[in-house]
């Protein structure tokens, strides 16, 4: 590391091509695609070497490097996002394939449901589209967020706790809950 801080190329590329396959499989774990895992890796070269001088001499590699491909992943799950209208659906639909609205009706509790989403906490808000947009593992987000399961757990029940509480409050339907 500290050769490739000091802007050995070769340094660098050894340094990835040590951990690549560490990488690889905690990318798709976390994607469950190859494609889209060899793009976050990619990614996490290309980022890992714009912060070379971040890097704490000292420090083990592979957590660092672990940590920018998480973080990359988690971009990539965004961009999915983004691109699937079925998004806005209640949380028993949420990890549905559709993505198409039945009526005025589902598409006005979708609706609802996506304004009370937008009012949570950002730590809430964050963990609820992973969970359910993201259809990440309670695992997966610990992982990603650096937290026990356990407080992950217990977040994610006050956030939907929370969002029963808002659509009652707003007309709505409380979503039905998901494990």
């Amino acid at each position: 590391m500290n050769r490739a801080q000091m802007g050995e190329q070769v340094a660098f590329e050894l340094l990835m091509d040590l951990h690549r396959d560490s990488l690889v499989s905690l990318a798709m774990r976390m994607l469950r695609n190859r494609d889209d895992a060899q793009d976050a890796v990619q990614d996490t070269a290309l980022k890992a070497l714009r912060a070379l001088t971040s890097f704490r001499a000292g420090q083990p590699v592979l957590p660092w490097l672990a940590r920018i491909c998480s973080n990359c992943c988690v971009d990539t799950i965004r961009r999915r996002r983004r691109n699937c209208d079925s998004l806005e659906s209640h949380e028993y639909a949420l990890a549905s394939d559709g993505c198409v609205h039945s009526d005025a009706a589902d598409h006005m509790e979708q609706v609802l449901l996506r304004d009370a989403i937008g009012r949570l906490p950002r730590t809430y808000r964050q963990i609820v589209e992973m969970r359910h947009f993201d259809e990440m593992e309670v695992s997966e987000i610990a992982t990603v967020l650096n937290r026990p399961e356990g407080t992950i757990k217990s977040w994610l029940f006050r956030a939907r706790q929370m969002l029963r509480h808002d659509l009652l409050k707003q007309g709505g339907q409380p979503p039905v809950p998901v494990s």
